[in-house]
């Protein structure tokens, strides 16, 4: 759940970042794995359908509808969608919402499963990361340091 002190962390992010609050809905199907990345400033996820395993830091979560998470800046994260289809809203705050935008829905069509499609789509992403404020760590399926490290999720 999101608690008053996350609204107060995701609050005191936006002063410090000077970005303004932008919030993304998506959705993705079974499958789904976002690439390794890490955002300049905190990065709260809500579940509004379904259900996904979020990797972030040393810890995986399962979260459903109903649930949210802050992952603070600068730690890598990923998730993989566990039901047949997920929707949630992404919401960080950053200086241009629609690059932002761009980064969720440019992650959307990755294939299902692990590495990219091409090195093409690789450097396509990482460039629409960058301008998002968001580094990308490595290929969909690799988990962040701590969690079976240097394994991939199949």
């Amino acid at each position: 759940m999101l608690r008053a002190s996350a609204i107060e962390q995701l609050a005191t992010e936006a002063s410090a970042s000077g970005g303004r609050p932008a919030s993304v809905e998506s959705s993705a199907s079974a499958g789904f794995i976002a690439p390794l990345h890490a955002h300049e400033a905190d990065e709260s996820i809500h579940v509004l359908e379904g259900r996904l395993r979020l990797y972030a830091g040393g810890k995986s979560v399962r979260m459903q509808a109903g649930d949210s998470y802050v992952v603070e800046r600068g730690v890598a994260h990923t998730y993989r969608v566990e039901s047949w289809h997920v929707r949630a809203v992404f919401t960080t705050f950053t200086r241009s919402a629609g690059r932002y935008e761009s980064f969720l829905r440019a992650i959307g069509p990755v294939a299902p499963g692990a590495a990219w499609a091409s090195a093409e789509d690789e450097a396509t992403v990482t460039a629409i990361a960058a301008a998002a404020q968001t580094t990308v760590l490595g290929p969909p399926g690799t988990l962040p340091p701590g969690l079976e490290h240097g394994a991939h999720v199949a």
